[in-house]
């Protein structure tokens, strides 16, 4: 059994990781900024040592990764923040990274980066070997994170891998669940490629990473069907018997102030392929497509027939 390090154990991502890690035996130190988070304190009960602390100041990691194996840096911010957002990812790196060469016990450190510094991909397949070209300011921050990484592994043989994420959804981030509740805003036309990966699925690929993984690797995790974000929700709406949803100018949504990353995100094209992923660990997804899982929450696809009969 591994002696693991979780940085943002309290997050959707690291608590539940941490669980998954500890019902199998593993060791499980976890990094938190409040120690009596009610996610926190259960998984304390389950064995996982809480470690007090912030990636942003380096003297709360002192120690922190003595005797640690594997390192998995799952921290973010808010990205209206994006002072704070560029200390967690870039200097936040750094800091735990300098706590890591210390210990001299890390194997492999896993960075969770997202699909941001690609930019806008237009309808291309994005692989690892795609130009970074980030679009709006989150996706600077990103790739200057993953740089920051990068530099390390060249210069000093750090073990890191790099995990570019695509959206994640399951129990608690369901977009069936946000149609319901009309959460949802598509800005632009809705054409934009979008890349998914389940949150199992997501799980899987952390626990098998540190032992399978090529370290100094970028890896692309997501699913293997990037969707069209307009044919995303149509269907969703589709099986819920509702009409097909209604787009936003993304050009006005700038103009009301709404933040740049927050839109340009929301807009940019990341059709990204799995193929590396898929070679390298050798995984079969439990959710390959998005449709996986809203046959699962809805039952099968409704034809539009179907729909605006029902709906007479």
């Amino acid at each position: 059994m591994a002696n693991v390090l979780i940085a943002g154990a309290a997050g959707y991502v690291g608590s539940r990781l941490a669980q998954r890690l500890l019902e199998q035996g593993h060791r499980v130190r976890g990094l938190v900024r409040n120690p009596d988070d009610a996610v926190v304190e259960q998984l304390a009960a389950k064995g996982m040592v809480v470690w007090t602390g912030d990636v942003i100041r380096p003297e709360s990691l002192i120690g922190i990764a003595d005797g640690i194996e594997f390192v998995y840096n799952l921290t973010s911010r808010s990205v209206l923040d994006n002072g704070s957002l560029r200390q967690t990812a870039v200097d936040g790196n750094q800091h735990l990274i300098a706590a890591c060469s210390r210990a001299r016990s890390v194997r492999c450190y896993v960075f969770t980066s997202d699909s941001s510094p690609y930019g806008d991909g237009d309808s291309k397949w994005l692989t690892e070997d795609a130009p970074p070209a980030p679009s709006y300011p989150l996706g600077q921050i990103m790739f200057d994170a993953e740089q920051t990484i990068m530099e390390l592994v060249r210069r000093h043989r750090f073990p890191a891998i790099i995990l570019r994420l695509g959206t994640i959804y399951g129990p608690e981030r369901d977009f069936v669940d946000a149609v319901r509740k009309s959460t949802v805003t598509i800005y632009g036309n809705g054409r934009n490629f979008v890349s998914h990966i389940h949150i199992d699925d997501l799980l899987t690929v952390l626990e098998q990473i540190p032992q399978l993984g090529q370290p100094g690797a970028l890896y692309n995790v997501v699913d293997d069907e990037p969707t069209r974000l307009i044919d995303l929700y149509t269907n969703v709406r589709q099986r819920l018997g509702m009409l097909p949803p209604r787009t936003y100018s993304s050009a006005r949504a700038l103009q009301s102030g709404l933040d740049p990353s927050i839109v340009g995100r929301s807009i940019a094209s990341v059709r990204m392929s799995n193929a590396r992923l898929k070679h390298d660990l050798g995984i079969a997804l439990r959710y390959p497509s998005y449709r996986t899982w809203l046959d699962e929450r809805l039952g099968e696809e409704r034809p539009v027939k179907q729909v605006l009969e029902a709906m007479a």
